[in-house]
């Protein structure tokens, strides 16, 4: 760990990736203060905030229905259970921080040990500060889990080629994998990528170390299969038709832009980002540092970033469309450690490095004001959004809803004290049911109002047609998260 004598005793490189290191804190502590003051949430958000809310027993009947393992489900509760003072929002957001800080504490503590303190310094400057990380960290997802433990287990394995026969390394990084694994698909396949590439080395150089690879792969895989079948479901359940749109090469361009350049607004679906001067220069960067420098193990780490895009692609076009730009974000770890063992490796040309170190910097200043931009903008839409829905709706009312996801995202924040009843199928019939209900009639009676939410705004005229009057609800200001229409039903 760090401690002020260091800059005393140490180079002049050493105190500049210290220096570097206390900038990645400052950085890190702007994304903290704004992440927990300025509490945007959008639609993904607001599902997590719900499911993490719900029971073990029916997350684990619910979650395979979703398109993602359940890990971070599991963590977000914890820690909602300990943080029951706090709005579970601002939970949300402090659980998707802890990641960054611990990846904080890797770098001062293993980077710094086998890659010296510029390395980490550099690292921890990048994880802090570089395009969409800043988002990713406060978003109340499991990108930054899926980073955390993607990025450990690239450092891990340095210390398993480092150090041979470290059975708890090896263990570390098992545990780290199936981690990995049951937190996202992709961050599944940055562990694999680290995997492939770890067992080229020792198939090269050190074969002794092969029957530990096999045993911990073994023990992942026997872990993680439980959970294959459920992936199979999902995928059957899936293969029919999904929210991302088919690769392109404008899709392909966007992966590059997505992580090298400041978007100027938060990303969407499969859309292009527009390419950038910034982006362009920061690729050329890379590819002369990975050319001039030629450190093997930069290298490898970039390759496993580089790797999940690829399998992402080729599952796209062989079963259907499933890889969206954020799924870049677990692996992002990978590529920004090759980055920094490169650049630290080019200290020596002090005017080169400090050009491209400025640069960086400059990229990190850009994406941090736009970070605090989106933050603030999304709060606000938030407070629009909960301040409309409570003022038309409010509380102690009966609502339908016909969407699971439209009723996860109001029952679990947005309107949370009302009663709820959420219907897939044969929607007319069981709203008429519902409402001749005699606990409903009783509700009813005592003063509430019955409202239907039609999530795919397709199943109205099938309402109707049960001789229900519907009155649909209207709002002064547009929301952000409104994909459903809001009916009153004239009891």
């Amino acid at each position: 760990m760090l401690k002020l004598n260091d800059f005393k005793n140490n180079s002049n490189e050493d105190n500049l990736g210290i220096f570097l290191f206390i900038i990645g804190i400052i950085f890190l502590l702007i994304t903290t203060y704004i992440g927990l003051t300025k509490i945007g949430l959008w639609y993904d958000e607001l599902y997590s905030i719900a499911f993490s809310q719900l029971s073990v027993s029916d997350m684990l009947l619910i979650g395979p229905k979703d398109v993602h393992p359940i890990l971070y489900y599991l963590i977000f509760k914890s820690f909602a259970k300990i943080l029951t003072f706090l709005d579970i929002g601002v939970v949300g957001k402090i659980v998707s921080l802890i990641p960054i800080y611990l990846i904080g504490i890797l770098s001062i503590t293993k980077v710094k040990k086998n890659f010296g303190y510029l390395t980490a310094g550099l690292f921890f400057l990048c994880i802090s500060s570089m395009p969409q990380l800043m988002i990713y960290s406060v978003e109340v997802r499991m990108y930054s889990w899926g980073l955390f433990f993607v990025t450990a287990s690239l450092i891990y394995s340095y210390e398993i080629i480092k150090n041979n026969s470290n059975l708890k390394n090896w263990a570390i990084l098992t545990i780290l994998t199936i981690g990995s694994a049951y937190t996202h698909y992709f961050s599944a396949a940055g562990s694999f990528s680290i995997y492939v590439l770890l067992f080229i080395y020792l198939f090269k150089n050190n074969k002794e170390q092969l029957k530990y690879w096999f045993l911990s792969a073994a023990i992942g895989v026997i872990v993680f299969l439980p959970w294959t079948f459920i992936v199979f479901n999902q995928m059957a359940t899936y293969e029919s038709g999904y929210w991302i749109n088919p690769i392109t090469v404008n899709t392909l361009i966007s992966y590059v832009y997505f992580v090298l350049s400041p978007a100027a607004f938060f990303i969407q679906a499969n859309e292009l980002v527009s390419p950038t001067i910034l982006g362009s220069i920061f690729l050329l960067i890379f590819l002369y540092l990975i050319y001039k420098v030629r450190d093997k193990f930069a290298i490898a780490s970039i390759a496993a970033f580089v790797m999940v895009p690829i399998i992402g692609v080729l599952l796209s076009l062989a079963v259907q469309p499933c890889f969206h730009q954020r799924f870049l974000i677990p692996s992002l770890g990978c590529l920004w450690l090759g980055f920094s063992i490169l650049l630290a490796k080019m200290y020596e040309n002090k005017k080169l490095f400090y050009v491209i170190l400025c640069f960086v910097l400059i990229i990190g200043v850009m994406g941090c004001v736009n970070f605090i931009n989106i933050q603030t903008q999304d709060a606000a839409d938030t407070e629009i959004e909960m301040n409309s829905l409570n003022e038309v709706i409010g509380s102690g009312n009966v609502i339908i809803a016909d969407f699971f996801p439209t009723y996860f995202e109001l029952h679990g924040y947005l309107l949370p004290n009302n009663h709820y009843l959420s219907f897939s199928e044969d929607i007319g019939m069981h709203v008429k049911e519902a409402i001749n209900d005699p606990g409903i009639q009783s509700e009813i009676a005592g003063g509430s109002k019955v409202y239907y939410i039609d999530g795919g705004h397709e199943n109205i005229d099938e309402v109707r047609a049960q001789g229900i009057n519907l009155e649909e609800v209207g709002f002064n200001q547009s929301l952000k998260n409104n994909t459903f229409k809001i009916y009153k039903i004239d009891i």
